[in-house]
């Protein structure tokens, strides 16, 4: 039997600051872990050394497209390689944590064939769906996301949603499958004066209104932000004072337009691509949430961390159906789940928290409790800790 130091090394595209609600999720499983190693880009942080040791050397990770796509290419390189170059330099570890199949998770499954390393993969969900629609050559790809997940020791969900498009659409067998909710960071931003959140707030939306906020990239489709400009028209005959503020990078064109033919152009507000700092702050100052998620094609929002964010400063969310976002969203406890492909439906939601202020703050408090409760990373920490105990075990077994 071969011996190795039980460390875990974990390769990965994300770590916060990066990618806040990915990165979060992932730290909030290894983050704690004095025998992990993440190799993480260079953008990635550190952290406060009381846990996972952050070595962040990934060149290329973070950076897209290029003359032929080159630096797309070099990140995809760069990320199969990291595992193997891990075992050449250093001592093998005893486990490989990839985060996404795809490509950190072919390096892993590389290593595994090379020396004999079984791997776990984290996978989120859309990653899933977005290769069911490739076509030809680019199959490629999908071949190698199957082979990635099949062969792999575990595959930890965030969500049941993710975990039943793995087992559905992958075939990945059921005993692999577990699932271990995403986590945020609960101190964040809570020493900060309110008045700080305020002020912000003041100057996208000016004072005396009701903003909903809404958050992500504009160029994600099934998060719903033209439902949620649409369904301003109807919000603003019963809230007047009502403000959409649409906050996140990306093209603002179509949904500016939308808004102009809609009359409700003076009703939404776009903030463009944003610090965190200034995300929390509109989280905290917000009067209600809304992502009115729906599927586009197979494609749909994986869980949304950004419920749990607003829930966190005790504000509900109005969420659509599709996806995981129903298990961030508790309908009628911490939030309201709607149809995300009508504005109807999500106007009538968000009027009735926007004139209901005793519905509002009950589940806003509910929202935040079950955050305080769930979502810490405590019990993320605990629940990875116990699918790689189970996978140390059986590679033990099997090494006997």
């Amino acid at each position: 039997m071969i011996s190795r130091e039980p460390i875990l090394v974990a390769v990965t595209n994300v770590w916060p600051p990066m990618a806040a609600g990915s990165g979060q999720a992932l730290r909030s499983m290894l983050g704690r872990r004095k025998d992990t190693t993440v190799i993480a880009p260079r953008s990635a942080g550190t952290g406060d050394g009381g846990g996972a040791k952050v070595l962040p050397l990934l060149r290329f990770s973070g950076r897209v497209g290029g003359p032929l796509k080159l630096w797309s290419a070099l990140q995809h390189l760069e990320v199969v390689l990291a595992p193997l170059v891990w075992c050449l330099v250093r001592r093998s570890p005893a486990l490989f944590v990839s985060v996404q199949p795809l490509f950190a998770g072919v390096g892993t499954w590389l290593a595994r064939r090379l020396f004999g390393i079984p791997y776990i993969v984290v996978v989120y969900g859309e990653e899933l769906t977005l290769l069911l629609q490739d076509r030809a050559p680019m199959q490629v790809r999908l071949r190698l996301q199957r082979l990635t997940l099949r062969d792999a020791a575990a595959v930890v969900c965030i969500t049941e949603h993710t975990r039943r498009i793995a087992l559905e659409r992958y075939d990945v067998p059921e005993a692999k499958l577990r699932i271990v909710y995403p986590a945020i960071d609960v101190d964040q931003g809570e020493d900060e004066p309110a008045s700080v959140a305020t002020a912000l707030r003041d100057r996208f939306v000016g004072p005396g209104t009701r903003m909903i906020l809404t958050v992500g990239r504009l160029q994600e489709r099934h998060k719903g932000f033209d439902t949620a400009v649409a369904a301003m028209a109807a919000v603003a005959e019963r809230v007047p004072e009502a403000r959409l503020l649409v906050a996140g990078p990306g093209d603002q064109t179509t949904l500016r337009e939308a808004a102009t033919r809609l009359g409700v152009a003076d009703r939404v507000v776009f903030t463009g691509l944003l610090e965190r700092p200034d995300l929390l702050r509109l989280f905290r100052s917000c009067d209600l949430f809304l992502m009115a998620g729906r599927a586009v094609g197979s494609t749909a929002e994986g869980f949304g961390i950004v419920y749990l964010e607003a829930a966190r400063f005790g504000k509900p969310a109005v969420a659509g159906r599709a996806g995981g976002a129903p298990e961030a969203v508790v309908d009628g406890e911490t939030g309201i789940v709607v149809d995300g492909e009508s504005p109807a439906e999500v106007a009538a939601a968000v009027t009735r928290l926007l004139t209901d202020q005793q519905l509002t703050e009950r589940l806003g408090r509910c929202g935040r409790e079950r955050v305080l409760r769930e979502f810490d990373g405590h019990r993320q920490h605990q629940q990875f800790a116990a699918v790689v105990e189970d996978v140390l075990d059986a590679a033990t077994r099997a090494e006997v």
